[in-house]
């Protein structure tokens, strides 16, 4: 299968990632409780500074030792490895506490995405909408939400740690590295040149050379980790649809033709793995060539000095280690290309998502924010798809069918009076609490106590729950009320319906709407539950969808789509 290649890393790509990454970033560190996160981050920047200082330290000391070394210098060089262990348990120490304080950071800010992408996300419907947009759904919202947010905060925060650490290395060691390049004469055509600091002019102009060629190398990256979530979050997603949906598959003997379609996702993840480990060979095969010439530059760039008798054995050491941390400073970008392209693919996966969910039109309420003691519906002129405008009213205790040949635009109506899609025309309004029962009930995952409070977020009472299984037939779970387990899978599709009606005698709305409410049933379950609801709920206002005959004559009046002339 073909990679796509989405083009190289422009200077507009880098504005786009860093303006995205702004508006992700702002309501973290700029809204309520961003003072905290501040204190944090300065914190764990200040442990890495600390760690820096003590590098500095540690080049003085290579000088010391060394000289020591060559000086058979026995009292000293015991007192210097007795401070050179002191510096290793500060080192761990700074490290330690800095990762400690970076975690609790990094999920704070994982906690704030997750929380505004969960709320964009079911806002408005749009866990459901976002899949009836023309443009379509962005892959795996789940993963974007469970991954992508995470990813975001640690390959951030990380990232600034670091590059703030460089910062600091090249500050407190270029000081260093200038001081004892001291000055290098130069013979071209005839002059003599003085060239101050040469050593870290070296390392300036040895780290530009290696960075162009990083980027050249590692620029398409960027796009191959894009495709790789992509990619890596369908395979998952193909899987778990298949555990979801494992009993249809057994019972149409599908499994060669789920096989093949996995195989197909897995070829895709595939086919991105082979691209971009072929990538990243080409950029850690100069990466790796890069770090050995690395230890061995500054020997050679220094052994000038040092055969001229200008530079001690121990000073040839030091000027070693400051090189290397010089170069370090200059070549952050260099040093942590491939993450910074694997943040900037997070960045993007991220912003595509919440414009994606901002691009979701905003629908007008349905439900009336004000509580009522009179329930109603009220049909202004509504227009689904292509019928003829309704104008009527349900008023309490009233039970309508809402009637129409098979396909006629029954479920679309359910769906606008719910809120989920916007109207072709007109308008609807419901007074009141409301409750929609799908032909197919939703049986979240947990207890079957909190499965029958379902939509509330608190269990109901005990006493209410084991009287309504009784009443809707299902009195032989009531000693399993705190079962967790797949009650989708456990439960027919009967059994699933009765929990539907089970939920309406709990939550005892002022307004229920009914899609094929008792579909999977028996002609007497159906009537027995249908009647049940009636006298158990009178005072409700009830529009239901239904092609049983056993109950289209137990409704009051209804209302039928017919489609336009």
């Amino acid at each position: 299968m073909e990679i796509v290649n989405t083009g190289s890393y422009s200077r507009q790509n880098n504005m786009d990632t860093l303006k995205h990454f702004y508006q992700l970033a702002c309501p973290f560190w700029r809204g309520k409780g961003s003072l905290k996160a501040w204190l944090l981050l300065a914190a764990v920047i200040g442990f890495s500074l600390a760690i820096v200082r003590v590098s500095v330290y540690i080049t003085a000391w290579n000088k010391d030792f060394y000289d020591a070394l060559e000086q058979f210098n026995r009292p000293l060089l015991y007192a210097l490895l007795w401070q050179y262990l002191g510096f290793i348990a500060l080192t761990v120490g700074f490290v330690v506490l800095g990762n400690w304080l970076r975690k609790i950071l990094v999920f704070r800010w994982r906690e704030q995405l997750t929380q505004h992408f969960t709320q964009m996300w079911l806002a408005q419907h749009r866990a459901y909408r976002l899949q009836t947009q023309p443009q379509g759904e962005p892959d795996n919202p789940d993963q974007r939400i469970a991954e992508d947010c995470f990813l975001l905060a640690d390959k951030s925060i990380d990232l600034f740690k670091y590059f703030i650490m460089n910062a600091a290395k090249l500050g407190a060691f270029v000081v260093v590295l200038w001081q004892l390049s001291g000055s290098l004469k130069i013979d071209i055509g005839g002059k003599t040149w003085q060239l101050q600091g040469y050593l870290v002019w070296v390392a300036l102009g040895y780290t530009l050379v290696c960075t162009l060629a990083t980027h050249l190398i590692g620029r398409k990256l960027h796009p191959l980790n894009i495709d790789r979530q992509h990619r890596e979050a369908d395979y998952r997603a193909s899987l778990l649809r298949v555990r979801d949906h494992a009993e249809q598959i057994a019972f149409y003997r599908g499994e060669n033709s789920e096989k093949s379609r996995l195989s197909r996702r897995f070829a895709a993840v595939r086919d991105n793995w082979y691209a971009l480990i072929g990538r990243e060979l080409r950029l850690e095969t100069f990466s790796a060539t890069y770090l050995r010439v690395t230890q061995f530059i500054p020997i050679a760039a220094a052994l000038p000095l040092y055969l001229a008798h200008t530079l001690t054995f121990g000073g040839l050491m030091q000027a070693r280690s400051a090189f290397g941390n010089v170069q370090d400073g200059f070549g952050w970008f260099m040093d942590y290309y491939k993450r910074i392209m694997e943040w900037a693919a997070v960045v993007s996966r991220l912003a595509d998502f919440q414009a994606a969910l901002n691009g979701v039109p905003t629908l007008a309420a349905t439900e009336s924010p004000e509580p009522t003691s009179s329930a109603s519906i009220q049909f202004n002129q509504l227009v689904v798809r292509h019928n003829r405008p309704i104008n009527a009213q349900i008023g309490a205790g009233e039970c309508v069918l809402l009637d129409g040949k098979s396909g006629a635009g029954k479920t679309s109506l359910l769906r606008v009076l719910a809120g989920l899609n916007a109207p072709d025309g007109g308008s609807v309004l419901i007074a009141g609490s409301v409750l929609f029962l799908p032909q197919k009930p939703y049986l979240s995952l947990g207890s079957l106590k909190n499965l029958l409070s379902y939509p509330s977020a608190t269990a109901l009472p005990e006493d209410s729950i084991r009287a309504a299984l009784a009443k809707v037939g299902l009195a032989q779970l009531n000693d399993e009320l705190d079962t967790v387990t797949d009650w989708q899978a456990r439960l027919s599709g009967g059994e699933q319906q009765r929990i539907g009606i089970a939920r309406a005698l709990l939550h005892r709305p002022q307004v229920l709407a009914m899609d094929e409410p008792t579909a999977a049933l028996d002609d007497a379950s159906a009537a027995h539950l249908f009647a049940l609801l009636r006298q158990e709920l009178p005072q409700t206002a009830m529009l239901c969808a239904t092609h049983q005959m056993v109950l289209r004559q137990r409704f009051t009046r209804r209302i039928e789509l017919f489609e336009r002339a």
